[in-house]
């Protein structure tokens, strides 16, 4: 027996399907972009729309390459130093801060000319770089030492080094209470250090491997990638506790998040969880969407002027990038 089908009946199905296909897509591929070998952390230079990719390799010479978000092509790729890893945009000087991992240096590159323009010491190991516009200083984690060094905008110098926990890898600044948040590795912890004296003032707990912060102004709460536990740790900056864990991929590594849509986004770096990143509604503290992007997703990074999310797809050597 035939079950008789309308047009009306049709058009409405249509429409079901179109709607589900939109909600499923919210997060989909725009492009990818072939960048360096083994590209690792992302910034959004919001002067001139330009993202800078770091490329960990030195396959590639150890570069960072730019792109700008208008033709989503790799226009310059920037020599710095050895091992280039965590990026970060200082607004207030128009320049990009790379921590260059093996050299134990943090490179200074002007958007203007895509040169760098200095070479500043800090300890072992830096992998982590965050710019606090409260004072205009920028904070780099250094893994070895167990430190962070902070450093002026204004002469490209050291100015302080601040000891923290064990294998500080993250670093992110939660511009409500002009703090910053520091992921250490091994011991399990998020440090908390006030730019007014340049001193921790709280330990956190987490989940183990801490690694990827990111501080979300919506709700005035720090997100931790728990990358031992698969899980995002959700802090509250007014108390310095945890409040939720949030279970994600394998091997969460970075966060960042996204003002327009009040989302977080994680990138899962182990394959077994797909090669995916997840966004997740801070209102909710649940997952919304799973989007598969290239292979060993680790850096991301927010576009405020096309509201899209740059992935750095370690293992395939290109970037990802999500409409927002």
């Amino acid at each position: 027996m035939c079950a008789r089908v309308n047009a009306k009946q049709v058009s409405l199905f249509a429409i079901f399907i179109l709607l589900t296909l939109a909600l499923t897509l919210n997060h989909a591929y725009a492009t990818t972009i072939p960048v360096g070998s083994h590209p690792t952390e992302v910034a959004f230079d919001s002067h001139l729309n330009e993202v800078f990719v770091s490329n960990y390799d030195s396959g590639s010479g150890n570069t960072v390459s730019v792109i700008p978000d208008t033709t989503n092509t790799v226009t310059a790729n920037i020599t710095v130093g050895g091992g280039p890893a965590g990026i970060s945009f200082d607004p207030n000087k128009k320049e990009v801060f790379v921590a260059d991992e093996d050299f134990g240096t943090v490179s200074v590159i002007s958007d203007a000319t895509n040169e760098v323009i200095a070479n500043i010491t800090v300890g072992s190991a830096p992998v982590g770089v965050a710019f606090d516009p409260h004072l205009n200083e920028i904070f780099v984690s250094n893994f070895r030492s167990n430190t962070v060094s902070v450093i002026s905008d204004a002469t490209n110098t050291l100015i302080k080094t601040i000891n923290v926990g064990d294998g500080p890898v993250g670093v992110a600044f939660d511009f409500n209470l002009n703090e910053i948040f520091v992921s250490n590795f091994r011991s399990n912890t998020v440090s908390v250090i006030s730019d007014a004296t340049n001193r921790v003032i709280a330990n956190i707990t987490v989940g183990s491997y801490p690694h990827g912060v990111a501080f979300d102004p919506n709700k005035k709460e720090v997100f931790v990638a728990d990358e031992g536990l698969g899980a995002l740790s959700v802090v509250s900056d007014a108390t310095n506790k945890v409040t939720a864990t949030i279970a994600v991929g394998i091997n969460p590594a970075n966060v960042v998040f996204d003002p327009h849509l009040n989302e977080v986004f994680v990138s899962n770096y182990d394959s077994g969880s797909g090669n995916t990143v997840f966004a997740i509604s801070d209102t909710t503290n649940t997952l919304t969407e799973t989007v598969t992007v290239g292979s060993g997703p680790y850096g991301v990074a927010f576009d405020s002027n096309k509201r899209e999310v740059f992935v750095a797809n370690n293992v395939s050597g290109t970037i990802s990038v999500l409409s927002g």
